[in-house]
């Protein structure tokens, strides 16, 4: 049963990861459909990968202990998330941000999440 969550979870992950990239690229280039859609999706798939994961957690306590990548793991999952937030306060006030900045950020979190990924499939240390 974890590992059918842990599965879930992975595939998820995945797919937050592809909304928010995309809603980055959307808040960039001002596009407002896109915007709403790939914002909405993003914050539903954030709100999975966290209930899923809190789940995960419950199911094996065993696992908080088991070292320091799943420390790091959260911490870069808490920096994406504010991430989100903070685009999606940005899309929503209709505020402008630099395209360099956007970029940045964009390229960021694309390594944040193959990080991530990474971490979790082959749990370093």
């Amino acid at each position: 049963m974890y590992f059918t969550f842990f599965n879930l979870h992975l595939l998820v992950v995945v797919s937050w990861m592809l909304f928010l990239l995309q809603f980055i690229k959307a808040v960039e280039y001002k596009r407002d459909i896109e915007g709403y859609v790939f914002g909405l999706l993003s914050l539903f798939f954030m709100l999975i990968v966290l209930f899923i994961g809190i789940k995960m957690m419950f199911m094996n306590p065993a696992v908080a202990k088991s070292g320091g990548w799943l420390h790091l793991k959260l911490s870069l999952v808490a920096l994406l998330i504010l991430e989100n937030v903070f685009f999606l306060y940005k899309f929503l006030k209709k505020s402008s941000i630099s395209i360099k900045f956007a970029e940045i950020l964009y390229w960021v979190s694309y390594m944040f999440f193959m990080f991530i990924l990474a971490l979790s499939m082959f749990r370093p240390f």
